[in-house]
C-alpha cells in the first residue's frame, strides 16, 4: 500500500502544478501591451464566392476600460493576422480602352471608366505609404487616355512627389509621340512596348495593329525615342500559335532592350475564355513543351526573362480600372473592394497574390534606371 499511497501523492502534486502553471499562462495571454483606451473587436469580411468568413482583428477607441493601463483582454475567437504583404511592385491598368485587339488580350474594354486624376494619386500615395517602390501603368492602352496625358501626370507624380524608384509603363508604341516624351520622359524609368513577332503578316492575324499602321514602325520609333530622351527600353512578347516558331534572335539583339519579357499565352476566364469573356484565346494557346521550345531556340538572348503560366498568374499585384485588387487564383479575375474605400492592406487580403513566385521569377530586378549601365 505504501508504494500505491506514494505514486497518487506525487500525481497529486504534478496535477497541482500543471493546474497552477496553466492559469498563470492563461492569465498572461489573456493580455497584451496596447493602450488601455483601446480594445480589440471582431470584424467579419464575407469573400465573395466562398463559403467562408474571415475574422480580422481591427482596434476600436472605448471611452473606458477595467483592464490596468497598458493591458487590454484578446477575444478569443480572432484568428492570428497573416504575414503582412508589402506592394513593393504593383500594376495599375487604369484603363481597359484599347486601339488594338489582340486575339488572346488577358485585361479586355469590358468597362471605360478611368478614375478621375486627383482619386487617382491618392490611391498611388496609399500605396507609397504601404511601401510600394514600384509603379507599372498598363491597360489596355494607357496612351489613349487624353493622348498620353493621363498617363504622363501620373508617372511625374509618381518620380517627381512620391519620388518612387521606378516609375514604368507598358503600351503597344502606335500612340508615342515625341512631345509626350520632351513633356515626360525625365519621369519616366522604363517603356516596355508589346510586340509578339516580327513578321507584319503574323501581327495581323494576332490583332496587333491598327488599320494600315505598321506595328513595327511603331516599335522602332519608340525605340529610338527612348534611346534619345534616356529612358530605358523593355520588350514584352506573349508566344501563342501564330508566333511559337518564329525565331526573334536578331531582331531582339538589335533593339537591345534592358529585359525581354516572354509570356507563354494565359486563359482568364471572363477576359479571354468562357461565356462572358470579350475574347475567345483558345486557339491561341501552346503547350508547356511548345513554349519550352520557344525558349531553348532563344537561349542566345542574354535579357530574355520567361515567365509560364504557371509563374505569371498570381505572382502580380493587379490593379484594376477602379483600384480594386484582382485574385487570379481561381483562373478568373475577382476583385477586391477599392483600396481607396478600405484601404491597401485590406484590399490586399483579396488579391491572391503570390509573393514567393514574385521573388521566384525575378519580379524585383534593377528597375531604376539611375541604377542601370546603359548606353544612350
Amino acid at each position: 500500500m505504501e508504494p500505491v499511497f506514494t505514486v497518487l501523492v506525487f500525481s497529486s502534486v504534478v496535477v497541482a502544478f500543471v493546474i497552477f502553471n496553466y492559469a498563470k499562462l492563461k492569465h498572461h495571454m489573456s493580455s497584451t501591451f496596447l493602450s488601455g483606451e483601446d480594445i480589440i473587436l471582431t470584424d467579419t469580411i464575407e469573400r465573395k464566392n466562398e463559403n467562408r468568413r474571415l475574422h480580422l482583428p481591427t482596434v476600436r477607441q472605448r471611452k473606458s476600460t477595467n483592464l490596468p493601463s497598458g493591458r487590454i483582454g484578446l477575444v478569443p475567437s480572432v484568428l492570428p493576422v497573416q504575414e503582412k504583404v508589402v506592394p513593393l511592385s504593383v500594376n495599375y491598368h487604369f484603363t481597359r480602352k484599347c486601339n488594338y485587339q489582340c486575339g488572346f488580350c488577358f485585361h479586355t474594354a469590358k468597362t471605360s471608366f478611368v478614375l478621375p486624376l486627383e482619386d487617382a494619386k491618392r490611391g498611388l500615395s496609399l500605396l507609397k505609404d504601404a511601401g510600394m517602390e514600384k509603379i507599372n501603368f498598363s491597360g489596355g492602352e494607357p496612351f489613349i487616355v487624353k493622348r498620353g496625358a493621363f498617363v504622363g501626370e501620373l508617372v511625374r507624380f509618381c518620380k517627381e512627389s512620391l519620388q518612387l524608384p521606378s516609375v514604368t509603363i507598358v503600351s503597344n508604341g502606335s500612340l508615342v509621340t515625341e512631345n509626350w516624351f520632351k513633356t515626360y520622359g525625365a519621369y519616366l524609368d522604363i517603356l516596355a512596348v508589346s510586340c509578339d513577332s516580327f513578321d507584319p503578316d503574323t501581327n495581323e492575324k494576332i490583332g496587333r495593329q491598327q488599320g494600315q499602321k505598321n506595328h513595327l514602325s511603331s516599335l522602332r520609333s519608340v525605340r529610338r525615342l527612348c534611346a534619345e530622351y534616356q529612358v530605358a527600353f523593355k520588350l514584352n512578347s506573349v508566344v501563342n500559335t501564330y508566333n511559337k516558331d518564329e525565331n526573334m534572335v536578331e531582331e531582339v539583339k538589335q533593339l537591345n532592350p534592358c529585359r525581354w519579357k516572354v509570356f507563354q499565352c494565359l486563359l482568364i476566364d471572363g477576359e479571354n475564355a468562357g461565356a462572358d469573356a470579350i475574347r475567345n484565346a483558345q486557339t491561341f494557346v501552346i503547350s508547356d513543351e511548345e513554349f519550352q521550345s520557344f525558349l531553348e531556340r532563344h537561349r542566345d538572348v542574354e535579357c530574355l526573362v520567361p515567365e509560364s503560366n504557371e509563374k505569371m498568374q498570381n505572382s502580380y499585384l493587379i490593379l484594376d480600372e477602379y483600384m480594386r485588387f484582382l485574385d487570379c487564383t481561381k483562373g478568373s479575375k475577382q476583385p477586391s473592394k477599392s483600396l481607396l474605400d478600405v484601404g491597401v492592406d485590406n484590399a490586399l487580403l483579396f488579391s491572391g497574390f503570390d509573393e514567393r513566385m514574385f521573388f521566384k521569377r525575378g519580379g524585383q530586378y534593377v528597375w531604376s534606371k539611375a541604377d542601370m549601365r546603359l548606353e544612350w
